[in-house]
Formats: structure tokens, C-alpha cells, sequence
């Protein structure tokens, strides 16, 4: 008996596993990961596969937040201080792999969780939450559907995926002059990316745009010439991409290669991440993106401070500038620590009504969830890239600088 239980200790042990609270799998409440002056969370992310490096720039988000936790002396549950420690496992941005991680930490006693990378991952994992009684703090899923199932153990910190595309639709119908008459969307054949169009493409009607037809391609594509070749002979004003990294870096390529030269690229997810000026350099300029959060943004909080402060430290930490990958991601672990002071209690279920019942100001955002666990109240941004730097153009109320237009040159 004694061998098989050290045998069992040492295979927990293998897969990152510290310190099992109370609670089997689908036993709700429990001090979930709580143990020895130590609370622990899963993190099932994307550290390798298609979705790598945005996994590795939320993972950084996470781990500014454990170090400026834990710096603070850790997480003040009633009368004791406990030092958080998060656990990761590499779910190779595959949702079936994110989703029997999240079980496995369940499994293992752990109940509060920190979202993966992305709205295919996230949905999986709410999925599995739900069903375990665990808690997920979800930082980057922005899939409005994840939130259109009856969810009740999901919280999101971020806008939904219907606000991605349009906040770039919306400024440049407020900001560009002379003001362009046509908008295309070109999207992968995501959830997210087929949400965020459908935003987009609305938005533009809305405001008086002509709209072309949606183009989609492969989600992860990195050949895109053909949706490119589609819309050439339409030559219209406005080049939407609803996409992610790969995708977006993608479009501006191949656009030079085809000659199709709108009057500005938009995009989602892509130009706020550092890797989209290093790889396209001058090619990414004049490019706009939709970005959660960009060091202009008003708030703050005890931990991490201003927006400025924020990036400040990533750049200390990581050598790169701070973008909306890694503050959303400090952010949902951020709430997660809030909800637990809060509670005064790790049981899942009190962590549960507490992040519910969550009104927080914090130098990403407002953190505040509604019915249905959105932070639906949450403004987006908008960026553009001049001189190799993002800068934030719109709102007008936090512009860093007035938008450069048209955005691309012949």
C-alpha cells in the first residue's frame, strides 16, 4: 500500500500537479487547490502549435501577475496569506487537449482555472467546467457563443468577438477624411473570426458602408491569395481581416505581392502582437488593429498600477512592449485574486458568487461580469502602426496620435 501510494504521488508530481485540495471530480465547493500556505490554479495554454505564440504572451500575462501577487506577500483568504502558484500545461492549442486538462485538474482538486488561448479552447474548456463545478477566470475567448449556452462558472474579462472588427469600422468612419465609401471582410472559418466578421460587416452597413461579400479561408492559413485575388477587381477602400497572427501577417504579404492596395488594412488580434512589426517591418505600416487594452488605457489597481506601469514591467520582464495578449491575461488572473479576497474562501462555489458579484477597477479594465459572465460593458481600442510602434488612435479620448490616412501608399 505504502509503494502504490508513492508511485501515485510521484505520476502527480510528473504532470505538474502541486498541493490537491478538497473535491473529486464533479464535487462542487472544497478549498479548491488550497494547501500548506499555498493556493493553487490550472492553467491548460497554448505553448505550442498554431497558436503558440499568442499562448506564450498570455502565459507572461499570468506569470507578471503571480510575481506581483505574490510580492504583496500572496492572495488574503480570512486570516491567512497564501502564495499563488500557477500550474501550466501545454494543451497544443488543440481544444480537445485544453478541454481533458481542465478534467485532469479537476481530477487532481484543482477547481479554479485560467482560460486557455482563444475562443475554440476556451468553449471547449467551459464546457468541461461547467460539468466539474470548477471556476474559470477566461482571458481570452471571446467567442460571444462561449457565453450563449447558459454557462454559469465562466467569467470573461474581455469585449466579445463582435466588437473586435467593428471597433475598427467605427474608426475610420469617425476619423478617416475624406471618408472611404467600401469595407471587405476577409476571415478565417473560425467561431471567433467568423463572429468578429459578422460584427464588422454589420457595423459598416450601419454606418453607410458598401459591403462586399465576406471572404473566408482556413483558419491558420498562411496562404490567402486567393480571397486577395477575389476582391482585387472590386478595389475597395476598406481591407478588413478577421483573423489571428498568421492570417494577418498573411494578408499584408500578399496584398503587396498581388498589388492590392486598399486605402488601410484593419485587423484583429494581429497587429497589437509584437511579432506582426518584427516579421512584415515596413510593410506593416499604416496597418490598424482592434486591440482589448493598449498602454494609453485609464485606470488602475494595487498591483499593477497604471496602463504605463504595466508595460513598463512586461518590458522589464519580457524585453517587448506590452500588448492586449498579456494585460488581458493579468487581468483574469487578477480577478480571480479579487474574487477570492472577496469570497475570504477558495471554495469554488464562493469564488463563483464573489467573481458573479465582481465591480473592480483595474489598469486594464473595469472588471465586471453580466448575466452571463461577459465583461459585455468593455470598451475596445484601436491601433495603428506608425513608425514601427502601435499607437492608439481610437477612441479619441485616449489617442496617442491623430490616424495616419489613407494607411497604405501605391
Amino acid at each position: 500500500m505504502k509503494t502504490s501510494r508513492i508511485l501515485a504521488t510521484a505520476t502527480i508530481a510528473a504532470v505538474s500537479v502541486a498541493l490537491t485540495g478538497c473535491g473529486s471530480k464533479g464535487e462542487a465547493g472544497g478549498d479548491a487547490g488550497a494547501s500548506s500556505g499555498t493556493l493553487t490554479i490550472g492553467a491548460s495554454i497554448s505553448l505550442t502549435g498554431k497558436t503558440a505564440r499568442e499562448g506564450v504572451l498570455t502565459q507572461e500575462g499570468y506569470q507578471l501577475c503571480q510575481e506581483k501577487v505574490n510580492a504583496k506577500g500572496g492572495v488574503k483568504v480570512g486570516d491567512k496569506m497564501l502564495k499563488l502558484d500557477i500550474k501550466y500545461q501545454d494543451d497544443t492549442s488543440k481544444p480537445d487537449t485544453a478541454a481533458s486538462l481542465v478534467d485532469q485538474f479537476n481530477d487532481q482538486g484543482i477547481k479554479l482555472i485560467l482560460g486557455s488561448y482563444g475562443s475554440a479552447n476556451t468553449e471547449a474548456q467551459a464546457a468541461v467546467i461547467e460539468r466539474n463545478n470548477q471556476v474559470m477566470v477566461d482571458s481570452s475567448g471571446a467567442d460571444n457563443n462561449i457565453f450563449a449556452k447558459g454557462y454559469k462558472r465562466t467569467f470573461g474579462v474581455l469585449s466579445p468577438a463582435t466588437e473586435y472588427a467593428a471597433s475598427i469600422v467605427k474608426a475610420v468612419a469617425e476619423l478617416a477624411s475624406p471618408k472611404p465609401t467600401s469595407v471587405v471582410v476577409l476571415s478565417a472559418d473560425d467561431g471567433f473570426s467568423k463572429r468578429a466578421a459578422d460584427g464588422a460587416a454589420k457595423a459598416a452597413k450601419d454606418l453607410g458602408f458598401t459591403v462586399l461579400e465576406t471572404q473566408y479561408f482556413p483558419n491558420g492559413a498562411t496562404d490567402v491569395s486567393a480571397s486577395l485575388n477575389k476582391v482585387k477587381a472590386s478595389n475597395p477602400d476598406v481591407i478588413i481581416g478577421s483573423v489571428h497572427l498568421a492570417e494577418g501577417v498573411a494578408i499584408i504579404k500578399q496584398a503587396k505581392e498581388l498589388g492590392v492596395v486598399p486605402k488601410v488594412f484593419g485587423e484583429t488580434v494581429a497587429p497589437p502582437t509584437p511579432d506582426f512589426v518584427t516579421t512584415l517591418g515596413k510593410d506593416a505600416e499604416g496597418v490598424l488593429g482592434s486591440s482589448q487594452w493598449t498602454k494609453s488605457a485609464a485606470g488602475s489597481d494595487d498591483y499593477f498600477g497604471t496602463a504605463k506601469q504595466y508595460d513598463a514591467d512586461i518590458q522589464a520582464k519580457f524585453k517587448h512592449e506590452a500588448g492586449y495578449h498579456n494585460a488581458e491575461a493579468s487581468a483574469a488572473c487578477l480577478a480571480f485574486v479579487l474574487a477570492i479576497q472577496k469570497a475570504g474562501s477558495t471554495d469554488a462555489n464562493k469564488v463563483r458568487d464573489a467573481l458573479a458579484a465582481l465591480d473592480a477597477p483595474s489598469f486594464f479594465a473595469q472588471l465586471k461580469f453580466d448575466a452571463v459572465g461577459m465583461n459585455s460593458s468593455k470598451p475596445m481600442s484601436v491601433i495603428q502602426i506608425q513608425g514601427g510602434k502601435q499607437v492608439t488612435v481610437w477612441p479619441k479620448a485616449s489617442a496617442e496620435a491623430a490616424l495616419i490616412w489613407p494607411g497604405t501608399t501605391k
